[in-house]
């Protein structure tokens, strides 16, 4: 019995590993768009380093725990390159990839220069991430009595490479993209002919930074996801910031999501988070509240942020 409810769990969680860096994206992009969008590397003549460790469904046991890290700079004057490394725990597996990035970026106007012929207030980006996945089943599974000689568990480990596109424009302070992941049908190949392949998803997002007194502004923004199963989730964002001084700014936001999955019906979630700038550090911090089932056994997910920026980027964690 233990041996085929092992199977089960583990038959989801490979379903849920093809899509890992997908809900990696979903769930930490308010604090780097580069992750939902390879478009985004190096659209600012900065580079930027980004560490996040997220806690998901703290109090359960073997809660999953989700570490990044992430790096894009502007190479030369319209060419952007970006990477990106995660390492996912989750129950009885273990994910780890990553991402390298190839951006072309095209200025519209004449404005605020970075360079001669590189404007940065109106410019168009298209971006390219070619991104590799492992898969692993944890050894104190293996090593179980009730699992040896089984077939399910002939091939404990595998890799799965992909492609993303994205594109992305911006004008002042409007912003939108669109990014396609999982361009090559490829699965991890642990279990066999019954694996789904990763599914092709899309991530549309659009806002607008609203410039108030005091070097502050307000910014409202929505980001949506679907994929070929047709799973659609979507978020509504309502951002604050300020920069107080050179030295110092910050900012809270405020966010509500939905989902509307084919097969598990609609999630509900509250996400409030906020940062600040201390020079050119970063740091931040998210909760993420689900209103569903979950809420009454766990206490929900916490998100931790560090980044470091060799400028100081006009508006937050974008």
């Amino acid at each position: 019995m233990k041996k085929y409810l092992v199977i089960a769990i583990l038959s989801l969680t490979s379903i849920v590993s093809l899509s890992a860096q997908e809900e990696i994206v979903y769930n930490q992009y308010h604090f780097n768009y580069y992750l939902a969008n390879p478009a985004l590397a190096g659209a600012e003549p900065c580079s930027h380093f980004m560490l996040t460790n997220k806690f998901q469904w703290v109090g359960m046991d073997e809660f999953p725990m989700i570490q990044t890290l992430s790096f894009r700079t502007r190479a030369l004057d319209r060419i952007g390159i970006g990477a990106f490394l995660y390492n996912d725990r989750n129950g009885y597996s273990n994910r780890i990839g990553g991402q390298a990035t190839f951006a072309y970026h095209i200025p519209l106007s004449d404005g605020r220069r970075y360079r001669q012929n590189v404007s940065l207030d109106r410019q168009l980006s298209f971006g390219v991430s070619f991104k590799l996945n492992y898969f692993s089943i944890n050894q104190e599974l293996l090593d179980d009595p009730s699992t040896q000689g089984d077939n399910a568990f002939a091939n404990p480990d595998g890799l799965s490479p992909n492609a993303n596109f994205g594109v992305y424009f911006k004008s002042y302070g409007f912003f939108t993209g669109l990014s396609l992941t999982n361009l090559i049908p490829t699965t991890p190949d642990i279990f066999g002919d019954k694996e789904v392949p990763a599914p092709f998803t899309g991530f549309f997002f659009l806002g607008n930074a609203f410039e108030l007194d005091y070097d502050a502004f307000i910014e409202p923004s929505i980001m949506v996801k679907a994929n070929q199963y047709g799973n659609i989730g979507g978020d509504i964002n309502l951002k604050f910031g300020q920069e107080v001084d050179r030295d110092f700014g910050y900012w809270i936001q405020a966010s509500y999501r939905q989902s509307f999955d084919r097969d598990n019906g609609q999630s509900l979630m509250l996400m409030p988070m906020g940062g600040v700038r201390f020079g050119k550090f970063q740091l931040g911090y998210s909760f993420s509240l689900d209103l569903n089932n979950l809420v009454t056994h766990s206490y929900g997910s916490h998100e931790i942020m560090l980044g470091y920026s060799f400028c100081i980027p006009k508006y937050f964690c974008r």
